[in-house]
């Protein structure tokens, strides 16, 4: 009763007549390019029936909806947040369809198939913002994808310890150190729109809380509660076109665009608020990691115009420096860490090269080898007191390099014929792990100190992870969570 009295308020606070509504329905563009659709009189009146209302058809809601959002925004009519957020709309939807999936006795013989996976989420609070602005300024793209943030879910405690219901089934099965968990993800936050890939993700603790920013291929940002599991702030612009990768630490995060520009984010600021470091590249900018140098947080890029460049994002007027000299191919990835005192960089290229550099110094220390194809991710982490960097290529090859030798050579991890796309090192039940993204659609683990996979990979989404980060979430016991972001729009999270 409660979805057929909103959507009820929704029609009566656009204007719409019954009529009305089913003649502007007709022009509403659907959300995947499908044909359009005019919704029925006895169909808007179902849906809005007091005494007994009709559960509808998706494309049926999502017409209804995005039909009253859009009649709104031509009539510049202010409508109420919990009415004017697509967002929500979304959210309620799915929370409706899980409750009469978890009860189908009281499901009506007009109700939709059972999801493979279902969510149960509640409706976002008053931070939650509408994104028909974003639709607005969304550049249009080639090959990108877009993105509906799921509304908050519920964290209950046991035992003392918050576990967080959106993530119950993810957890161990015996809490077995040696690797035995289960490995199904949970589905945080359906796309937003079509067309839109999470192109980026990094978590992070901000006021004791764990976190996720994302980047999207509409080039916004978004800050994610994971205890929550809701967003702490509508999708960011500042961007003109995709955002590729975020850095993240404690209350900073920046964010590299292929618009050729950084920007900082202040993740204290109700929404963040960010500022462009330096001038603009002239090509786009792939990677970007954050890092300490001389006591001050430096963010370490990496472009197409072939530089590896150190920013300020404390003097946010300060041009990028090169390091070293340009290289003779696109630098594709980075990440920083600090070796025997000194803060380093590990990069990999488009021409397949892996490469170390001394920032402190501001040179290559050495070529570390090669791949076959471009190298669009590395990450790097310890294992008993060795320093390593992993890095995955186009060629599908994953490679581990260790730093802590004098002449470090690479010893393969894993060889498919599909694309690695993302990695990212962390800990899972007291393992240092590589995770990685492939484009076969597969999320694998990998165990460091052995070189052997651990356990099965991770399960759930339907297309594969652009992005990956692993943190470790104090606040349910210090386990590992995995968050992901795909070229579906789509983000996922686990607690393997």
């Amino acid at each position: 009763m409660e979805f057929a009295r909103r959507l009820q308020a929704l029609r009566h606070a656009t204007g719409l007549s019954v009529r009305q509504l089913e003649i502007e329905s007709e022009r509403t563009l659907r959300r995947r390019k499908e044909d359009p659709i005019r919704l029925k009189r006895a169909t808007i009146a179902g849906m809005t029936s007091q005494q007994r209302p009709v559960r509808p058809e998706l494309a049926n809601f999502e017409v209804f909806v995005d039909t009253c959002l859009r009649v709104a925004a031509d009539k510049n009519i202010s409508l109420p947040p919990d009415l004017g957020d697509r967002q929500a709309w979304d959210g309620a939807y799915r929370e409706l369809r899980e409750r009469l999936d978890q009860n189908p006795r009281r499901a009506t013989p007009r109700s939709i198939p059972t999801p493979r996976l279902t969510v149960s989420l509640p409706e976002p609070g008053p931070a939650e913002v509408a994104y028909e602005s974003v639709e607005r300024r969304r550049p249009i793209l080639t090959r990108r994808r877009v993105i509906m943030a799921t509304p908050p879910v519920l964290a209950v405690a046991a035992g003392g310890v918050v576990v967080l219901r959106w993530l119950r089934g993810s957890v161990p099965a015996t809490g077995d150190p040696t690797g035995v968990y289960r490995s199904a993800g949970k589905l945080l936050s359906l796309p937003i729109a079509v067309d839109d890939p999470v192109w980026a993700v990094a978590t992070g603790v901000l006021d004791g809380a764990p976190v996720a920013v994302v980047g999207r291929g509409d080039g916004t940002v978004q800050l994610w509660d994971l205890v929550a599991g809701q967003a702490r702030s509508g999708p960011l612009a500042g961007h003109d076109k995709p955002v590729y990768s975020i850095g993240l630490r404690a209350a900073l995060a920046v964010s590299a665009s292929a618009d050729g520009t950084l920007r900082a984010w202040d993740l204290t600021a109700d929404p963040p608020m960010s500022v462009r470091l330096g001038e603009g590249l002239s090509a786009g900018i792939n990677s970007v990691a954050l890092g300490s140098m001389g006591g001050r947080t430096v963010a370490v890029s990496a472009a197409d115009d072939r530089t590896l460049r150190t920013w300020d994002p404390a003097a946010p007027h300060l041009a990028g420096r090169v390091v070293g000299e340009p290289l003779d191919a696109e630098v594709k990835s980075v990440a920083v860490a600090v070796l025997h005192g000194a803060t380093i960089a590990v990069s990999g290229s488009a021409d397949g090269t892996v490469r170390l550099w001394d920032l402190d110094a501001r040179r290559v220390v050495r070529l570390l080898g090669m791949h076959a194809d471009i190298v669009g991710t590395v990450a790097i982490g310890s294992v008993r007191g060795r320093t390593l960097a992993v890095s995955g290529s186009e060629d599908g090859e994953l490679r581990v390099w260790d730093l802590t030798l004098s002449k470090p050579s690479g010893t393969t991890l894993s060889r498919i014929r599909n694309a690695v796309k993302t990695v990212a090192i962390g800990t899972i039940n007291g393992r240092t792990v590589a995770v990685s993204g492939n484009d076969d659609n597969t999320i694998r683990i990998w165990d460091l100190a052995t070189g052997s996979p651990y356990g099965n990979g991770l399960t759930g989404p339907d297309k594969g992870a652009e992005s990956l980060a692993v943190g470790a979430i104090g606040a349910i016991g210090g386990r590992a969570l995995v968050v992901s972001g795909h070229w579906d729009g789509t983000i996922w999270t686990w607690n393997p």
